[in-house]
C-alpha cells in the first residue's frame, strides 16, 4: 500500500531540500572567500602572487613596499624553465597598494633597506652587475651601478648607505660614492648608527664591527655551538654553525643561525655573547629573514612547524626570553612590522598569495 501525500507536503519537503542544498552553498562559498583571502590569522591585503615569494618591508605607520618578480619568454609557461626576470614592486600608503615601475626591465630585487619612507634603497642583481636603486618619496631611480654582484645594503640615513660586495664596500655620502677594500666577503648587514655596523661573514661564522673608523672582527666562537642537538629525524650533521641573518637594534645584537638541522640563535645583549637553541620553540627557520624588533625588546621570527622549514608559524620571542609559536596555515616567506601596527608578510596561504596582514 502507498500513501499519496498532499500537495502541499511534497511542495514544502522540496523547499526544505532547495534551502539546505542553497544554505550549503552558502556556507561553502562563505568558506571559500575567507579561503581565498587567507585565513583566521592572516589576511590578505594585497592580491599580488608576483611578491608571493619576494620580500615586504615596513618603512613607516602608512608606507610599505613588496618586491618580487615576474618570469619573462618561456618561463612564463614552463615551470621548469627559470627566468629571464622582470622585478616587480608594490607601494601601500597606508589605504592601497599600487604598482611602481623601476627603471629597469630584468634582474632580481636583491636586498632592501630604508631609514624612512623617503629614503628606500633596493639593490637589483643582474648577470655579472648590480643597480642600486632609490625611491625618494616621489620616483625610483638608479643613483648606482656596479659592475660587480653585491651581496649585502645597509641604510642609515640619506647621506649614509653601504653597499657590500665581495671584499669591497662602497659608501654614498650624500653626493659621491667611495670604494674600498675590506678583508671579508659581507653576507648579511645591519646598523645602528654610522659607528656601529654590523656584518656577517660570508665565508665562515664569524661576525665584523666597524666603529665609523675602522672594521674589526669579533670573536663569537665561545658562544656558537659545536653540534646540533639530538634528533630522531636526522642523523648527527658533523658541519659546523652557519650564521644566517642579523639584525641590530637598541637592544643588542641579535644573530640566527643553523646547525645540522637545527637552529639557534646568537645574542648580545650586555658585554657578553650567548647562544639558545630554538629548535623547540620555534622549529627551523629555513628563509634567512633578520629577526623583527617588536618595539618592546622582542622579536618576530618566521619558524616552522615541520622539520623540513615549510610549514611557516609566526614566532614571537620577547623582552624576558619568553617563546610563543602559532602556525599561519601555510608558507610564509618574508616579514615585516609596521610601526606601532600589525606584521605584515608575503606569501601563500590556501589559494590566497600576495601580502598578508596578521590577524589580533
Amino acid at each position: 500500500m502507498f500513501m499519496k501525500l498532499p500537495a502541499t507536503g511534497m511542495w514544502l519537503g522540496w523547499a526544505a531540500a532547495v534551502a539546505a542544498v542553497a544554505a550549503a552553498a552558502g556556507l561553502w562559498l562563505w568558506w571559500a572567500t575567507l579561503r581565498d583571502a587567507g585565513n583566521d590569522r592572516w589576511k590578505l591585503v594585497a592580491d599580488h602572487s608576483s611578491v608571493a615569494y619576494g620580500r615586504v618591508i615596513a618603512t613607516g605607520r602608512h608606507d610599505a613596499w613588496a618586491f618580487g618578480w615576474d618570469i619573462l619568454g618561456l618561463g612564463a609557461w614552463l615551470p621548469v624553465v627559470d627566468g629571464p626576470h622582470r622585478p616587480t614592486a608594490f607601494h601601500w600608503d597606508g589605504d592601497h597598494w599600487k604598482k611602481n615601475n623601476f627603471p629597469i626591465k630584468r634582474g632580481d630585487i636583491g636586498p632592501i633597506a630604508a631609514s624612512a619612507p623617503f629614503n628606500m634603497w633596493a639593490l637589483a642583481e643582474g648577470e655579472s652587475n648590480t643597480a642600486v636603486l632609490r625611491w625618494d618619496g616621489r620616483t625610483w631611480t638608479i643613483v648606482q651601478e656596479l659592475p660587480v654582484a653585491a651581496e649585502s645594503l645597509a641604510v642609515i640615513a640619506e647621506n649614509d648607505v653601504w653597499v657590500f660586495g665581495d671584499h669591497k664596500a662602497w659608501h654614498y655620502n650624500g653626493a659621491d660614492w667611495s670604494e674600498q677594500n675590506i678583508s671579508f666577503r659581507t653576507f648579511r648587514v645591519s646598523a645602528r648608527s654610522a659607528s656601529d655596523v654590523w656584518a656577517l661573514d660570508g665565508d665562515a661564522p664569524w661576525v665584523h664591527h666597524f666603529d665609523g673608523k675602522a672594521w674589526t672582527r669579533v670573536d663569537v666562537t665561545s658562544a656558537l655551538p659545536t653540534a646540533p642537538p639530538p634528533s630522531d629525524d636526522f642523523p648527527p650533521d658533523p658541519a659546523g654553525p652557519r650564521l644566517t641573518a642579523i639584525t641590530a637594534d637598541p637592544s643588542g645584537i641579535w644573530i640566527t643561525g643553523e646547525i645540522g638541522a637545527a637552529s639557534f640563535l646568537l645574542s648580545q645583549t650586555g658585554s657578553g655573547w650567548r647562544s639558545e637553541d630554538t629548535s623547540t620553540k620555534a622549529g627551523r627557520m629555513t628563509r634567512d629573514l633578520p629577526p623583527v624588533p617588536d618595539g618592546k625588546g622582542g622579536h618576530w621570527f618566521l619558524g616552522s612547524t615541520d622539520i623540513n622549514g615549510y610549514d611557516s608559524a609566526l614566532v614571537h620571542r620577547d623582552a624576558s626570553g619568553h617563546w610563543t609559536r602559532v602556525p599561519s596555515g601555510g608558507e610564509l616567506t618574508s616579514l615585516s612590522a609596521v610601526p606601532g601596527g600589525p606584521l605584515l608578510a608575503t606569501g601563500v596561504i590556501g589559494r590566497a598569495s600576495g601580502v598578508f596582514r596578521n590577524l589580533p
